[in-house]
């Protein structure tokens, strides 16, 4: 019986060794995440910019209507501009002609010490979330008709295309037109494409659509319509370091005052940005 009881303590001895230890790696396991944080560095993106007075963006040669040459910048250096004057710190443009080039900001080889933030066609993906923090606006950019009269093309039609920069997926295109019987030409810049489009030479133009907006702006009665599905859209933000969240939160909250207050809607009008709201219908019979 006495070797029995003790075979018993030492079971329950066990258990209860076991159940410790158990216990105590879920405790751990719990507390680890926060003790993590402690030993992360100090966010000190916003205070750094306050601290020099000046916030750097990276923003390519020319994007237009979001980055221009010449004395009017463009829609984004206009918000950045006012952004930075409600920080109440200036900005310093730091110029990399491969942005925009690319939906891949890692290919644009931009870093740290070059800028706190960029603009000028930052396209808010997964993609480039997986590499920077981004502040989303509502301004989307993708393929898009321009037309004289209808943006519908029926089989047989003839498009002129710019493709320009952008990045956008040009095999894509030619794919989506060639199945549904729209014929194409390639026009090498704007004023070809707007002279296509004027004479009745094409039935329609297609290029990115921050520049048929654009273009448009410049003749009343032309409309513009996104291309249909599958050809895709993206959204077009600003991005920062991954981690600089104060600057994040701060300019977030900035430019949410400057929706609030109108400021971005009249930007949005005076650069022909405003929404697209029709989408053009492919393949459709030819009027008889």
């Amino acid at each position: 019986m006495s070797e029995r009881a003790d075979n018993d303590r030492q079971e329950q001895g066990g258990f209860f060794r076991s159940r410790m230890w158990r216990d105590l790696v879920i405790v751990a396991l719990a507390i680890a995440p926060i003790a993590l944080v402690y030993l992360l560095p100090t966010d000190t993106s916003l205070a750094e910019v306050e601290r020099r007075g000046q916030l750097t963006a990276c923003v390519p040669t020319a994007y237009p209507p979001l980055v221009m040459q010449g004395e009017d910048r463009g829609f984004d250096i206009a918000v950045l501009t006012e952004m930075t004057r409600r920080l109440g710190v200036g900005l310093t443009l730091n110029v990399n002609p491969a942005i925009g080039q690319d939906f891949n900001p890692r290919n644009w080889r931009i870093n740290r010490a070059q800028c706190q933030i960029l603009a000028g066609g930052v396209v808010v993906s997964a993609q480039t979330r997986s590499f920077l923090e981004t502040i989303s606006t509502d301004i989307e950019t993708g393929w898009a008709v321009l037309s004289a009269g209808s943006v519908d093309l029926p089989r047989g039609a003839r498009v002129a295309i710019l493709p320009g920069g952008g990045g956008l997926d040009r095999v894509a295109l030619s794919a989506l037109l060639r199945q549904y019987g729209v014929a194409v030409s390639l026009v090498p810049n704007t004023a070809a494409l707007e002279q296509a489009i004027a004479s009745g030479t094409v039935a329609a133009g297609i290029t990115e659509s921050l520049g048929a907006r654009a273009i448009a702006g410049n003749h009343p009665g032309w409309t513009v319509a996104w291309l249909p599905p599958p050809s895709a859209r993206y959204p077009l933000g600003y991005g920062l370091w991954k981690g600089d969240l104060t600057l994040k939160k701060r300019l977030q909250s900035i430019l949410a005052d400057m929706e609030r207050d109108g400021f971005i809607r009249a930007l949005e009008t005076r650069y022909d940005i405003l929404p697209i709201q029709t989408i053009a219908q492919l393949g459709t019979e030819t009027p008889q």
